[in-house]
């Protein structure tokens, strides 16, 4: 005598189907949602450590800054509004002489490097796209330009060629809207500074001379402070506009030499 055979029917197939599949539904939405949190996150790192690597190359040219009170070194320039005769159309600007310049196998030049700060559009005759930072930034900004430039570090290595070499322009910060630079002059911030040893000596004037809040005036002194604020856009559309990048280095010493006073008249 043979024994029963039982199975499953074809309802308890479909159930049992439906049911798994809810289930792999249910595994694969939780797994989506943590793969977009671990790429939100990293992108948030990613784009934290850009900002705290421009600040600190900001940050560590300034504190390194040298002005000579000669020939060589003997520019210190900075504008909110301006461009710097780049034309970008992103308002900032700054230019000075720094030490911070490293040798390496194939460039030997010391130390002693000019460096220019301003923002360029993400394409265009620099060269420079978005690609450089690894993002992709998709809103508008608020100064009309579209989306937001890239802020560049361009670098001068050999100071003493009779014409100039173009710069070495090194992106360092993406989806960047304004720079705003400020002097501070003992009493006020100033919104542009420009110090040139080199044309006073060449003119006979002296000083340096500075545009702000309460006009023209020529000083004699570099700036007590100087404070950069950087304005980027959001990356990514839905995403918060990043708080300002605030950079302030004060500045305790005077130029590394005075032109040589004039020769007193013999008796």
């Amino acid at each position: 005598m043979k024994g029963n055979v039982y199975g499953f029917t074809l309802v308890e197939l479909l159930l049992a189907s439906v049911a798994a599949a809810m289930i792999m539904v249910a595994i694969y939405s939780v797994f989506e949602h943590a793969i977009h949190l671990r790429d939100s996150a990293t992108q948030r790192i990613h784009d934290s450590r850009q900002r705290e690597r421009a600040a600190a190359l900001i940050r560590n040219d300034l504190r390194n800054a040298l002005v000579s009170g000669g020939v060589l070194a003997s520019v210190v320039e900075g504008d909110s509004a301006g461009t710097g005769g780049m034309n970008s159309g992103f308002p900032g600007y700054l230019k000075f002489t720094t030490t911070t310049g490293k040798d390496t196998e194939d460039d030997l030049y010391g130390d002693v490097q000019q460096v220019e700060y301003y923002i360029v559009q993400d394409t265009g005759t620099t060269g420079l796209t978005n690609s450089d930072f690894s993002t992709t930034p998709s809103a508008t900004d608020t100064t009309g330009t579209g989306v937001g430039g890239n802020l560049v570090r361009a670098v001068t290595r050999d100071l003493l060629e009779t014409v100039q070499p173009q710069p070495d322009e090194q992106p360092i910060l993406p989806n960047v809207q304004s720079m705003q630079v400020a002097f501070y002059d003992g009493t006020n911030w100033q919104s542009s500074w420009s110090y040139n040893t080199a044309d006073s000596a060449t003119s006979g004037s002296g000083g340096a001379t500075t545009t702000g809040s309460n006009g023209s005036s020529t000083v004699e002194t570099l700036p007590v402070a100087i404070r950069v604020d950087i304005q980027q856009a959001p990356a990514r559309d839905n995403d918060p506009a990043p708080p300002p990048l605030e950079i302030m280095v004060p500045w305790t010493t005077q130029p590394f030499s005075s032109p040589a006073p004039a020769p007193s008249a013999s008796p």
